[in-house]
């Protein structure tokens, strides 16, 4: 999941009063039925499948993540979308597009030292081959050279034709200079970032990639800080030889992504969107997800086949390549993306928190705390670009987001927090269109992209709380009820009203710390229009323009107005 920029770790702590849905009895109906029906043992069985594999797009692993999900939205009710009937409302397709390059998996891989003692090995390493490596045909023994300080200028004089070249940096740069311009056999690289705590987990490698060259046909492999420890104090001796055996595959295939859908009752066209990418190859990141975002969907036809719901909007269901797969469903139909109203990324779902660290999180949209974060609003060590006003979402999904999950959390005894937006994964193209979107995810994670996450680092119970939260907010805009624009109004004027007096007194405390009142109420008349902006999106949720309905959201903003006035006054 994700690209990293490294920032500032920070604690996240709650800013908004979320105001969970303890007493209303509208919302807890979906709560409780979704609660019902999740079933933790199948989502976990499915993570645990997924996880076994490398999984890149277009590889064995891959593919067979795939029908492993549709095999599980079989036994619920799905139907092959081309043998449907008109009355099948449960249906899937995989739709299969041919590669432009290659996939690629890794098979085996073990590095000796020159004493004949293994430095590394696959079967407990399991991302030490670097992505789109070649194999070695059997062992081979190499020079190695040792690069302490790289650089392009550094490589240039070396005689590096087939030797193996050594550094802490990225293997893909390594690749381009020692490799592909110098003609090095290959490199060997270290690389772990410092919140994947390496003194403490010396095993972990993080996965990483080389450039694909059919040319060269050569590799990476990449150390854990305990190898890579090892091999400095080898060279330093005068050991400077490692026997390198790799077996890897690359070859032709094609690409696949599963779409199901609940077909609405009564507006088709319109749709909630979820999406969980398959490649990869940790538990957490993102068998999780795909485990799920399947029993979230099999849970779902459940309870319509139960008559306990009925959806008047479609509900779809995407697995595939990360940001890819997502993206191709929202530009490739122009008409089929007018009618995506939201959409749900879920990215690492399912951790035991006690083990990895992570918080449970929610990824807002873009709102003002992208522009000011500010108070307890934090971003994570993934890191967020400071944004502009005209690149702010307003949309009621936030918070409604939230909220639901706050509620849950309360229930359940779970800790649940958010986070500006920063980007990186399957809400990202529903967000370049236009579309309404939030990431559930956990972070920090020590075991984030290294060949630790594995389904130990999995729980049963927070792939629950994380599916039946998705399950309950999904039902409850695409059932389409009059009392949800109801509820979402009340509960915004009250968030909002929040939001906007604690803004209020961190322009005070910045006032009395030096800052410019000017910056001050324009930080405020911001978060103001902002959250104006928002409810009139709640005015989607009326679809019969009730005048009741729209005058009752006339008055919320004029109580907004007349809040956000006095609050600026008041920094006067």
């Amino acid at each position: 999941m994700r690209r990293l920029i490294q920032v500032t770790l920070g604690l996240f702590l709650l800013t908004q009063s979320a105001l969970a849905f303890q007493n209303d009895a509208f919302f807890n109906r979906y709560y409780q039925m979704a609660d019902e029906s999740f079933n933790q043992t199948e989502a976990f069985e499915t993570v645990a499948f997924v996880e076994k594999f490398w999984r890149l797009a277009g590889n064995e692993g891959f593919n067979k993540s795939i029908y492993h999900v549709v095999e599980k939205l079989k036994s619920a009710g799905y139907v092959l979308e081309e043998n449907a009937k008109p009355t099948d409302r449960f249906t899937y397709r995989i739709e299969k597009r041919e590669m432009k390059g290659t996939t690629w998996e890794p098979v085996s891989g073990v590095v000796k030292l020159q004493s004949g003692e293994e430095l590394m090995n696959f079967k407990t390493n399991f991302n030490m081959i670097a992505s789109h490596s070649y194999g070695t045909s059997g062992d081979q023994t190499f020079e190695v050279v040792y690069v302490p300080k790289f650089s392009n200028e550094v490589l240039n004089g070396l005689d590096l034709k087939g030797k193996l070249v050594f550094a802490e940096t990225s293997p893909g740069a390594l690749f381009r200079e020692a490799v592909q311009k110098h003609g090095a056999a290959g490199v060997i690289t270290y690389r772990v970032p410092g919140f994947n705590q390496p003194e403490k987990n010396q095993n972990s490698i993080s996965f990483t990639s080389i450039p694909r060259d059919e040319n060269a046909q050569s590799f990476g492999v990449l150390l854990s800080f305990q190898a890579f420890e090892i091999l400095k104090n080898e060279l330093q001796n005068g050991r400077n030889q490692l026997t390198v055996n790799l077996e890897t595959k690359v070859y032709q295939s094609e690409e696949l992504t599963l779409v199901a859908e609940i077909k609405g009752s009564k507006l088709r066209d319109e749709r909630f969107v979820f999406s969980a990418h398959v490649q990869e190859p940790g538990a957490n990141d993102n068998a999780s997800g795909v485990g799920a975002l399947g029993e979230v969907a099999s849970a779902t036809a459940r309870l319509i086949k139960a008559g306990k719901v009925n959806p008047e909007r479609t509900i779809t269901y995407l697995f595939g390549d990360e940001i890819v797969s997502t993206g191709r469903y929202v530009q490739e139909d122009a008409e089929r993306a007018k009618g995506i109203k939201w959409g749900m990324s879920l990215d690492m779902v399912g951790q035991n928190t006690d083990l990895t660290g992570g918080t449970f999180l929610i990824e807002k949209m873009p709102d003002p705390a992208t522009i000011w974060t500010r108070g307890n609003e934090k971003h994570t060590e993934w890191g967020g670009d400071v944004m502009t006003k005209e690149q702010l979402k307003p949309h009621y999904l936030n918070d409604l987001a939230i909220s639901v999950f706050q509620h849950i959390g309360e229930q359940k005894n779970w800790v649940v927090k958010f986070n500006p937006f920063e980007g990186g994964s399957d809400h990202v193209p529903f967000l370049r269109g236009n579309i309404p979107a939030v990431l559930l995810w956990h972070f920090t994670d020590q075991f984030y992209h290294t060949d630790q996450d594995r389904i130990d680092k999995v729980s049963a119970t927070t792939l629950k709380n994380v599916g039946i939260g998705a399950m309950s907010i999904s039902l409850l805009l695409t059932e389409n009820k009059p009392e949800t624009a109801e509820l979402l109004l009340g509960r915004i004027e009250r968030i909002a009203s929040t939001r906007l007096k604690e803004e209020a007194e961190l322009s005070k405390t910045a006032l009395a710390e030096g800052g410019v009142i000017g910056d001050e109420q324009y930080i405020l008349a911001t978060w103001a229009e902002y959250y104006q902006n928002v409810i009139v999106t709640i005015g989607d949720l009326n679809p019969e323009n009730d005048m009741e309905f729209n005058s009752k959201l006339a008055e919320v903003k004029v109580n907004l107005t007349k809040l956000t006035e006095s609050l600026i006054n008041s920094l006067k």
